[in-house]
C-alpha cells in the first residue's frame, strides 16, 4: 500500500513535505508550551497532539524514502541500518539533554521551594497551597521550556530539509511533459 505522503513526495520531492511537516510539528510543540498552564487534556493537549501526528505523518515516510533512494540498491541495507541507528541515538540524546533542561528550569522556577521534597510533575503530599502552586508553576515552566526547545529544533529541521533535499518543479496543466 502506498501512503499519501509517499505519493506527494513522488510528485513534489521530499523537501516540501518534510519542511511542512516539521513546521506543523513546531507549531504543535509551541502550542503545547503555551497551553500547558491550562491543564486541559481535551481542549489544549489533544488538538496539539493531533497536529503533531499530522506533521510527523508528513515527515516520516518522505524522510525514509529520501534516505533509501540516496544510495545504490546494493547499499540500501546499510542505509536502513544507519538511518535506524542514528534515529535511536538521536532519540536517546534528546531525552537526556531535554531532561537536563527540565531539571534546570524546574529547579530555577521553584526558587526557595527547591529545598522541599518536590519533583517534576509529581504531586507531593503535605505541601501548603502556596507550595503546591509553586510546584505546579515550576512543572508548567519546565514542560513549556522543553516544548519550546523542541519547536525551535523542528523549525531548524524544516529549514535544513528545504535547503538540502530534492524539490520537484510543479507541472502546470497544459504544459508539455518532460521525459
Amino acid at each position: 500500500m502506498y501512503s499519501f505522503s509517499g505519493m506527494m513526495a513522488d510528485r513534489f520531492g521530499p523537501a516540501p513535505l518534510i519542511a511542512v511537516g516539521s513546521i506543523l510539528v513546531a507549531v504543535a510543540f509551541g502550542l503545547l508550551g503555551l497551553t500547558a498552564p491550562l491543564h486541559n487534556v481535551w481542549f489544549a493537549v489533544m488538538p496539539c497532539i493531533v497536529l503533531l501526528g499530522l506533521g510527523m505523518g508528513l515527515v516520516v515516510s518522505p524522510l525514509s524514502t529520501a534516505v533509501m533512494t540516496s544510495v545504490t540498491d546494493s547499499d540500501t541495507g546499510v542505509a536502513s541500518g544507519v538511518n535506524n541507528a542514528v534515529a535511536r541515538v538521536a532519540g536517546l540524546m534528546a531525552v537526556a539533554l531535554l531532561g537536563v533542561v527540565v531539571a534546570s528550569v524546574f529547579e530555577q522556577a521553584l526558587g526557595s521551594a527547591a529545598e522541599l521534597p518536590i519533583f517534576f510533575g509529581m504531586a507531593a503530599p503535605g505541601l501548603s497551597p502556596s507550595e503546591e502552586a509553586a510546584r505546579l508553576t515550576a512543572t508548567d515552566a519546565a514542560f513549556a521550556s522543553v516544548t519550546y526547545v523542541t519547536a525551535v529544533l523542528s523549525l531548524v529541521s524544516a529549514a535544513i530539509a528545504w535547503w538540502t533535499l530534492e524539490r520537484k518543479p510543479v507541472k502546470r496543466a497544459g504544459s508539455p511533459a518532460t521525459p
